[in-house]
């Protein structure tokens, strides 16, 4: 599979439909029931588990991220953990700012129960931070080595960039009501803080230059009904800036659309991303699949997903899931796309579809 999806991300008509699969949460159900075979917390374990399956391998948070944070100055960073309460705070002669975070054992996820940025005096802090802050390459020295060892297993290993300013904004520091209400109250502030975060990703995109990856991600968890409105002034121009320096050094970009898919599909297809990735359709997104490949209008960008991860979990059944798959493959005929879970299977899945897919889609060649 790993060749036609370089065909794929090359222009070029796949010998083979490409099935990815991000399987990270369901073992994270499997940890949390007593289930996982230690073998998955290796690299090699976890790409031998995407061989049995059948699934390309691609997914892989170990060494996801391109950059990390330091900070100059008098700033501190501390973590505090009880009883399932993860709480980070950074202190800084201006003040300090803190986010709560609580583990759900019933869905095996983190969430987000108080977020650093909830106020204006909060914002002041913020922008005191990254002003004294800079990120660096992080995950890009073995990337190389890497990438041959993924190519045993006939994958490629994902890299995340930060993600873009106004994303960063919403999800790693306020939140969404939070952030909507300062766009509305402060927007100069808002500003000043998302230009500095998009000046501190040169050093990252230099050295990714360097690397020159075939793909890249926008790891931004975009949805439709939350940010579409605010794409055309505050994402867009951030956009297509690292996709034009992205591309002149010849690598591909995709970006993560994992929620309603109607108002932001066709801004990131006028972007100029190569791929937009997770497309969740009906019976777990807001359209059709049908009416997916229709909005995105353009046959040069790949449409990467199409599987709600829903339909692995009761009460749907192997009978749905192949309905569902024929009539996706049937409404994005002729276009390119990489078949996926969108976004991932989820904790209570059969694991087995994965490999009932890649034995359906072996009987189509």
């Amino acid at each position: 599979m790993l060749n036609s999806f370089i065909h794929l991300l090359q222009g070029h008509p796949p010998e083979h439909i490409v099935w990815t699969a991000d399987i990270t949460y369901w073992i994270s159900g499997q940890k949390e029931a007593g289930t996982a075979n230690p073998d998955w917390d290796t690299e090699e374990g976890y790409l031998r588990l995407h061989r049995d399956l059948g699934i390309m391998p691609y997914y892989y948070y170990e060494k996801f991220w391109v950059s990390a944070p330091g900070y100059r100055g008098d700033i501190q960073v501390f973590q505090e953990s009880s009883g399932g309460q993860i709480t980070n705070r950074i202190q800084t002669p201006a003040g300090s700012l803190a986010e709560t975070n609580v583990y759900l054992p019933d869905s095996c996820s983190v969430g987000c129960a108080k977020h650093y940025v909830e106020n204006e005096p909060d914002l002041d802090i913020l922008l005191y931070i990254l002003e004294h802050r800079q990120l660096q390459p992080a995950n890009l020295a073995d990337y190389p080595a890497r990438v041959q060892l993924w190519e045993k297993y006939d994958g490629l290993p994902s890299l995340g960039l930060p993600r873009s300013p106004l994303s960063s904004f919403v999800y790693e520091w306020a939140g969404l009501q939070a952030a909507a209400f300062l766009l509305a109250d402060c927007p100069a502030k808002v500003a000043a803080a998302l230009r500095l975060m998009e000046e501190q990703e040169a050093p990252i995109l230099d050295a990714l230059c360097q690397v020159r990856p075939r793909l890249v991600h926008f790891p931004d968890n975009l949805s439709s009904d939350n940010l579409a409105g605010y794409y055309n002034k505050y994402m867009a121009g951030a956009h297509t800036r690292r996709i034009s320096r992205l591309h002149e050094a010849g690598i591909r970009a995709a970006v993560h659309l994992d929620g309603a898919v109607r108002g932001l599909l066709p801004k990131l297809v006028h972007a100029g991303f190569d791929a937009i990735e997770a497309l969740t359709p009906y019976p777990g997104g807001d359209l059709t699949s049908q009416e997916i490949a229709h909005l995105a209008g353009s046959d040069i960008v790949i449409l990467w997903g199409g599987i709600p991860g829903i339909l692995f979990a009761p009460p749907f059944t192997w009978e749905d899931m192949s309905a569902h798959l024929r009539r996706l493959l049937s409404d994005w005929q002729g276009r390119p796309f990489v078949l996926g879970v969108a976004d991932q299977v989820p904790p209570n899945g059969n694991i087995d579809f994965c490999k009932r897919i890649a034995d359906s889609l072996e009987m189509r060649k």
